[in-house]
């Protein structure tokens, strides 16, 4: 049992207990109370006051010139009615609240509730934030948000940037200057104009958010994004999510594009593709650089090209693609039947041309090739090889120093090799025998897409197996001279017609030893040949 002081003791601390818990709960329930008064509508100003009953209701009816206040919030109307019990009110006629230094909102009708500091504007509204103006018949504000919301349709002015924006509905986050815009959304400017369903506009960055499909259209080009920004003031552009530039007959498309309107620079970034729909050919790399003024590109990172011609599919990979504008002087002019030589250096065109450069490798079905780099000349379509060319046409590997290809309608007509040129093609598959054509120069002709002629130029040597009728070997043919002249049918040489100096010799196979028959500078180089597009990949 506890003795008489124990007791005492314990009796002592639970009421300490009690008392201290009983102060902390009218500390609680005062501060809750504190928190939910709320203040009251204040009239600063009316004409005329008078007091009436509406519905059981008793209100206070203001006439002329009213002038009222909650917080830091002044509203202005000519007539209203205030509600004392509910701390709300209604107001009517040339409605105006004033809040800060630089909100203001003009509206036929004002409901305004004082506890949740909500205002329902009607009517002709106009919401004033510095240089922007936004409006509308419909807007409900929240003071304690800060957050404007209008719907039916609105129009934002920026009077700064001359940008006028419509909606269907919208909000305004007056504390950020923001808007979010929702449903038939256009944006026009001088310059261009922007249509989306969703966007978000920035009034003090001036950068406009797009948040669905969206277009920009302007005298310059047409884009289309999903998801991006712009910003007004710099021109300056990111677009993500099915976004594709069309501009000077370009289709520009990747998984990030950046543009700079103003210096008309863009850059894409990933999946990157461009589709020149004049000289009908497609540019693919993971970064491209473009220069709109210029009307230049340059893409990198497993680059490719392609381009259909004589009915297929070229393809093209280099470490480098560029795409340029050159200009040129003209030397003549034809007038009438005249040609008049031209003696203005003002007088000048430009040519298109496309350079790949550094491993550049092609694969064709018929035809397929590498160089160090090559110059495709869109004006007189040619397409130039440089730096150790190779080119397969069927049976035949071809090299020289330079090779250039001449096409016409989409289709190769010539093939000019200079420089140590020399044509090599297996004789027999099963055997490591070859024909070879050497000389210094040679011009292969083109129809059906094969070979079917080939003018040697100068030094000119052939080793080639001649076969019966029955398909037999019967030697080896070993001729040169100056000039030569081949024809070619189903890509075996038919006939070998020296112009100048001609000496040959016909020798039996068992007759001559692998030196006697390749020709000084041959190389067989077969395993380099691209077998299908992915190969040009592969170095």
């Amino acid at each position: 049992m506890l003795s008489g002081v124990e007791t005492y003791k314990k009796l002592k601390v639970l009421a300490v207990t009690v008392r201290s818990f009983c102060m902390l709960l009218f500390f609680m329930i005062s501060l809750h109370s504190f928190a939910q008064k709320k203040s009251q509508i204040e009239i600063l100003n009316a004409n005329v006051l008078e007091y009436e009953e509406l519905n059981g209701i008793k209100v206070k009816r203001l006439i002329g010139d009213v002038q009222l206040k909650h917080d830091d919030a002044l509203m202005f109307c000519d007539n209203a009615y205030i509600y004392s019990n509910s701390n709300t009110m209604d107001a009517y006629g040339h409605v105006r609240i004033e809040q800060g230094d630089s909100l203001k909102m003009f509206g036929d009708s004002l409901k305004y509730n004082g506890n949740t500091k909500v205002a329902i504007l009607r009517g002709d509204i106009r919401l004033i934030n510095n240089d922007v103006t936004l409006t509308t018949n419909f807007l409900d504000y929240n003071r304690t948000t800060n957050i404007a919301y209008y719907y039916g349709g609105g129009t934002m002015i920026n009077q700064k940037e001359n940008n006028i924006l419509t909606s269907e509905q919208g909000y305004y986050y007056t504390d950020t200057e923001s808007f979010y815009f929702k449903e038939n959304v256009v944006l026009i400017n001088p310059e261009y104009k922007i249509e989306a369903d969703t966007l978000n506009y920035h009034s003090k960055s001036e950068i406009v958010k797009f948040l669905g499909p969206t277009t920009i259209t302007s005298n310059d080009n047409f884009i289309y994004t999903e998801n991006g920004w712009y910003n007004t003031v710099t021109d300056k552009s990111k677009f993500y999510k099915n976004a594709y530039i069309f501009s000077e007959e370009k289709l520009i498309e990747g998984d990030t594009l950046y543009y700079d309107r103003d210096n008309g620079y863009g850059e894409v970034i990933c999946n990157g593709t461009v589709t020149d729909t004049v000289e009908n050919l497609i540019l693919q790399g993971d970064v491209i650089h473009l220069f709109e003024l210029k009307d230049s590109a340059m893409v990198t990172q497993e680059a490719m090209m392609m381009q259909i011609m004589d009915g297929d599919t070229f393809y093209m990979h280099a470490d480098t693609f560029i795409i340029y504008r050159e200009l040129i002087k003209i030397d003549s002019v034809l007038v009438g039947d005249s040609l008049i030589m031209n003696t203005d250096s003002l007088l000048m065109d430009t040519t298109r041309n496309m350079l790949a450069y550094n491993h550049a490798k092609f694969y064709k079905s018929d035809m397929q090739g590498k160089a160090d780099s090559i110059v495709y000349n869109f004006s007189d379509s040619t397409i130039n090889f440089y730096n150790d060319p190779i080119i397969w046409s069927e049976e035949n590997q071809i090299t020289g120093d330079f090779i250039y290809l001449i096409t016409s309608d989409n289709k190769i007509d010539k093939m000019f090799i200079n420089e140590n040129s020399f044509i090599i093609s297996k004789a027999d598959s099963l055997r490591d025998n070859y024909n070879q054509i050497k000389g210094k120069n040679m011009i292969a002709y083109f129809a059906a897409q094969v070979i079917h002629k080939i003018d040697v130029k100068q030094n000119s040597e052939t080793i080639y197996y001649a076969i019966d009728d029955d398909g037999k070997y019967i030697g080896v043919n070993k001729m040169s001279g100056n000039d030569m002249l081949i024809f070619l049918k189903d890509n075996e040489i038919s006939t070998i017609t020296f112009i100048k100096d001609p000496e040959g010799i016909m020798s039996p196979l068992k007759d001559v030893s692998p030196k006697d028959v390749i020709l000084k500078g041959f190389s067989w180089r077969i395993t380099e040949r691209p077998n299908d597009m992915f190969d040009i990949f592969i170095d």
